[in-house]
């Protein structure tokens, strides 16, 4: 059978319905000239004329199932807000602050409840860590005497880039002054009667300190050290190129800003004078706080062993102080407690080279001239809100001591008197709790007003007819689950919990409105105005008004309330929010018994999964009326098309019986005529 859309030609009656079968041309009878295709559209849009009901009330339950499936949809968002809000640490949460935050600062605690109270620190000192240097003795000296790259200097000297062929030069006040690392000496350099003379002409002199091991170069006129066209790194060997300029008396002087000898960091240990060490370092292994590190003299330099140490579980940390050509150990940890240095096992000596212990073959028996700083803990004293002093001692400067549940951070020491005593303050915190309140009030209001849309009763007003009589008209077709009572009676349930009593132990904050979660007071629907008239649109005849009374919407919460509760009875308030026994358990379980998903609670589940719940069945009830609805409007096809069927039989039996009367006439016709033609030939 094909579908129809209109029939043609210009004997069309009208359009029918696609499944009929009837023709999409239109062929008049032949022997009749009768248009049968009209009167079969026409008897055929009669019968389908009964689809249109039931095709409008498959529409409406579509939109109906739509809805819901939107509500539906809302009320598993409202069920995700449950866990926060019955959170039972958000209603006993406290925040620490402190007076001189960049003194001390006061952080909470991650699973504690820090105690509310005042607290005021009058002294604190800060932990400080065990730190040893080694002993200068040890360190390898300058010699003034010697060539430049074999003097000690803690700067390898050299004439310039690797490869170069020239020798290097230095510029002072413009005189360019030339020297070889492997052939000129530090006194030989001052002393060349060549440089000194050239010197002199720009008012230079040069002079050498043994005892400090520091050069001065002292000048009448301003003085400029280096040039862009220097070769080599004399001026950062002699310690000059750091070098403060002053000026007094009439003269400029700069002088060496540390001793030019010492150990040389970079310099590979068995080279000459040792890399700076007074003693040559053997290969082998040392230990720290029980680590072993590898040192190799022909390979290592002292950068390379102080990096391994850094890298290394020992706990320490390994500098070199440039400024006072010291190897310092310092403890990762603070507070009194020690650093073990070499064990029986070590077979180098490099912390006896290195100046930290007077014999590698005995542990910790530091060298004579090591210097030891035993670390301090923190010292806090502070007063409570009771007025009582107490000391708390601390191997770090987080202390989390002094008051249960806050971490607090010295920064700086506070003596009374340069910093000033610091305060530090823990108080309820409710902010947390605050947002997720608004987030609940937010996913409820979202499920109300969507109820309250698709509920909503059409409008009906009035007119004047042009007889003068007054009639309803509908202005509004209202919300597509109008009348629907279980979403009325979902709607009233919600509302009923969120305004009932909870036990709470508490004649004061027994309710959600108790705390700040109010209803609102008045609502605003549509409703006909005074004005209509026949002559007016349905639309200008409707009006938003406003009522006394409630939509069931949430207010925003009032936080001076909640505060207001919490700091009365907190115990109260949670047992509002906590726990599948509490309001907002009860709501969570209801809640759970409409989507059929769990609402989840802080530790714990709210009611139990129904085997039908309430969306399932309103949903599977929507979906057998429209599939017995479209039973109906099939069967009213398969009519339509079966009376069709049988009007064509009909016609075309017609048809043949009228032709065959139309031929019968033709031939009596004919007969006729040759009966007429031979009498009248006889006569």
């Amino acid at each position: 059978m094909s579908g129809i859309g209109s029939t043609g030609g210009s004997t069309a009656a009208g359009t029918t319905t696609a499944g009929t079968n009837v023709p999409p041309i239109s062929f008049p009878g032949i022997a009749s000239g009768i248009d049968y295709n009209s009167i079969i559209q026409h008897y055929t849009d009669l019968t389908l004329a009964q689809e249109t009901p039931l095709k409008t009330k498959v529409t409406d339950l579509n939109n109906q199932q739509a809805e819901l499936l939107k509500i539906q949809d809302l009320v598993a968002k409202f069920q995700d807000t449950f866990a926060a809000i019955s959170d039972p640490a958000n209603f006993s949460a406290t925040t620490p602050t402190s007076s001189n935050s960049s003194a001390i600062s006061a952080s909470s605690i991650a699973g504690s409840v820090a105690t509310p109270g005042t607290y005021v620190i009058n002294t604190a000192s800060l932990a400080t860590a065990t730190q040893i240097s080694n002993d200068p003795a040890a360190n390898g000296s300058f010699s003034d005497t010697t060539v430049l790259a074999n003097a000690g200097a803690s700067v390898t000297p050299n004439n310039g880039p690797p490869g170069t062929a020239q020798p290097g030069q230095i510029t002072i006040n413009g005189v360019p002054l030339s020297y070889d690392v492997n052939s000129t000496t530090l006194q030989g350099f001052i002393n060349n009667p060549a440089n000194v003379s050239a010197l002199a002409a720009v008012g230079v002199s040069l002079s050498y300190n043994a005892a400090t091991q520091q050069v001065t170069v002292s000048s009448t006129q301003p003085l400029t050290l280096g040039s862009a066209s220097d070769r080599g790194n004399l001026l950062s060997v002699l310690k000059l190129d750091t070098a403060q300029i002053t000026f007094a008396g009439g003269t400029y002087t700069a002088t060496s800003t540390t001793k030019i000898g010492g150990i040389n960091v970079g310099a590979t240990m068995n080279t000459a004078n040792n890399a700076g060490f007074a003693t040559a370092v053997t290969a082998g292994n040392f230990s720290i706080n029980g680590v072993h590190f590898n040192v190799d003299p022909t390979a290592n330099n002292l950068n390379d062993v102080l990096t391994q140490i850094n890298a290394s579980s020992a706990g320490v940390v390994a500098s070199f102080d440039a400024a006072n050509d010291r190897i310092i150990l310092t403890a990762k940890a603070s507070g009194p407690q020690g650093i073990t240095l070499g064990s029986s096992g070590d077979t180098s000596n490099f912390l006896q080279a290195a100046g930290f212990l007077a014999n590698a073959a005995q542990p910790n028996v530091l060298s004579g001239g090591a210097g030891v700083v035993v670390g301090k803990s923190a010292h806090v004293h502070y007063t409570d809100a009771a007025g009582t002093a107490h000391d708390v001692f601390s191997n770090s400067n987080d202390v989390t001591t002094m008051i249960p549940g806050v971490d607090l951070k010295l920064q700086q020491a506070v003596d009374g008197t340069v910093v000033a005593p610091v305060t530090v303050s823990v108080a309820q915190d409710s902010s947390t709790l605050q947002s997720s309140i608004t987030t609940f009030i937010t996913a409820y209001n979202a499920v109300l007003d969507e109820i309250n849309t698709a509920t909503q009763a059409p409008v009906i007003g009035s007119s004047t007819a042009a007889s003068g009589q007054q009639q309803a008209q509908q202005l509004t077709t209202g919300g597509v689950l109008f009348n629907n009572q279980d979403v009325l009676s979902l709607r009233d349930r919600m509302i009923n919990i969120v305004t009932s009593f909870g036990n709470t132990g508490s004649q004061s904050y027994n309710s959600l409105a108790s705390v700040g979660l109010t209803l609102d007071s008045s609502f605003t629907v549509s409703a006909a105005s005074a004005s209509s008239t026949q002559n007016t649109s349905s639309q200008s005849n409707v009006s938003q008004q406003t009522f006394a009374g409630t939509s069931g919407r949430l207010n925003a919460l009032d936080v001076t309330k909640l505060s207001a509760a919490l700091a009365a009875n907190s115990s109260a308030v949670t047992k509002l929010f906590t726990g599948s026994s509490s309001l907002i358990g009860q709501l969570g379980s209801y809640l759970t018994s409409l989507s059929g998903l769990p609402t989840q609670l802080t530790g714990t589940l709210a009611g139990k999964i129904p085997v039908n719940p309430l969306f399932t069945s309103l949903s599977s009830q929507t979906t057998d009326q429209i599939s017995s609805l479209q039973q109906q409007i099939q069967l009213v096809t398969d009519q339509a098309n079966l009376q069709a069927d049988r009007l064509r039989k009909e016609f075309v039996n017609s048809e043949a019986a009228i032709a065959q009367l139309q031929s019968m006439q033709a031939s009596l016709g004919q007969l006729t005529g040759s009966a007429t033609t031979s009498s009248t030939g006889i006569a």
